[in-house]
């Protein structure tokens, strides 16, 4: 049975950085940030001060939403971020798939790519303003992002083609489980999927996120809290 890493997920603040470095000195290999602008600070400051604080701990996004910044931007931020943590920084990404599907619109597929390339050091075709533009990052090698260090992507996946687009060009899978049958449930719906597509399953890395609650002292599990 392959190992398995525990990591935390954090709300993003000017001293959640504080918690990931003890998480670190407890040997989490993880620290995932979420990216939620109306109740936490700006994913990547929060996330450049871990770094900043930190020497193991592999940091991600857990998970970016596409909508809240333009595909240049975020691949501006990822690097930046390579650059001061390098070979530790996790794209944790959704497509969108939930929050734009409720609104009547498709899974943002493209922006993972565009992101992707630029990180890469690709020129890359990017839709702007009703137009396709080339773009790329201008002033590589001159210590303002890294681009030597790959940066995995993980795809959040609930549904079978969120599942697929990770099978088929992700490093990695994440989706969020209430109780053990339910991630084992979706495991295994994983390793069916995987083998039908040719990929062995050991070479996805998977997070599976579950919710809890740090009991205050003396506090009973089962308290109304």
């Amino acid at each position: 049975m392959p190992a398995m890493d525990y990591g935390i997920a954090v709300l993003p603040g000017p001293e959640s950085w504080r918690v990931v470095k003890r998480a670190e000195e407890l040997g989490f290999s993880h620290a995932w940030f979420y990216d939620t602008q109306m109740l936490g600070s700006e994913v990547f400051i929060a996330m450049a001060l871990a770094a900043a604080n930190t020497s193991r701990i592999k940091l991600g996004t857990g998970v970016l939403i596409p909508t809240n910044r333009i595909a240049p931007v975020a691949a501006c931020g990822f690097g930046t971020l390579n650059a001061l943590a390098p070979g530790r920084i996790i794209f944790g990404v959704g497509t969108g798939f939930t929050g734009r599907n409720t609104m009547g619109q498709r899974a943002m597929k493209e922006y993972i790519r565009v992101v992707r390339g630029i990180l890469a050091g690709e020129t890359v075709g990017w839709q702007s303003e009703g137009r396709e533009q080339l773009i790329r990052f201008l002033s590589p090698g001159r210590g303002f992002i890294n681009q030597d260090d790959p940066v995995p992507v993980h795809i959040s996946a609930f549904g079978p083609k969120g599942v697929r687009m990770a099978i088929e060009g992700a490093e990695g899978w994440m989706t969020f489980a209430g109780n053990t049958a339910a991630a084992v449930r979706q495991l295994g719906a994983l390793k069916a999927a995987s083998t039908e597509l040719g990929r062995d399953p050991a070479t996805l890395y998977t997070t599976v996120f579950g919710l809890g609650c740090v009991l205050g002292e003396g506090e009973a599990a089962d308290s109304e809290r």
